[in-house]
């Protein structure tokens, strides 16, 4: 029963999901970004593609323990089911991905980025994380597939990934 003097409904899996996905994607920012030596930052586009992956249980397997300096590609081959109705677990997870994001950004986590002309980015505000903000709860495995997608994303267009991802 909601108490009349309540402020309504509160959604507690929208909220966890939502930090779940703000300590995901901000993961994959930092590590992203160390990756490449701060010279770049992952685009919003990118950004869309991580959830959908890490968190469909075959593809977190499949990803989290290949070796780094296995192409992404060969990846893809030998676990075609990461590509799998990708399109609709992105549709699927496009509002907590925002969500995520926007958390982020209000912690000051994230802070986005526009140059002219270009897509609009995500950058990291802090060189290590936080007191308190580290995220030592979020599943190992996740965590796991974040530090592969970065190492694979950091040298990929995003139209190449949205390519090799989306396409057969």
């Amino acid at each position: 029963m909601v108490n009349e003097m309540s402020h309504g409904y509160v959604d507690r899996n929208l909220i966890q999901n939502s930090t779940l996905a703000c300590f995901l994607l901000t993961s994959f920012v930092h590590k992203y970004e160390e990756l490449t030596a701060k010279t770049r930052s992952p685009e919003l586009m990118k950004l869309l593609l991580i959830l959908p992956i890490v968190w469909h249980r075959e593809s977190c397997d499949a990803i989290k323990s290949r070796i780094f300096s296995t192409p992404l590609q060969a990846v893809l081959a030998d676990s075609p089911y990461i590509k799998a109705h990708l399109q609709e677990r992105m549709d699927e997870f496009a509002a907590v991905s925002f969500q995520g994001l926007n958390l982020a950004c209000a912690t000051g986590l994230l802070r986005r980025v526009s140059a002219t002309n270009a897509e609009p980015s995500l950058t990291a505000t802090f060189s290590q994380w936080p007191r308190g903000s580290k995220p030592v709860n979020v599943p190992r495995e996740m965590l796991q597939t974040i530090q592969r997608l970065a190492t694979w994303f950091k040298d990929a267009p995003t139209a190449h990934l949205y390519s090799l991802f989306l396409e057969g």
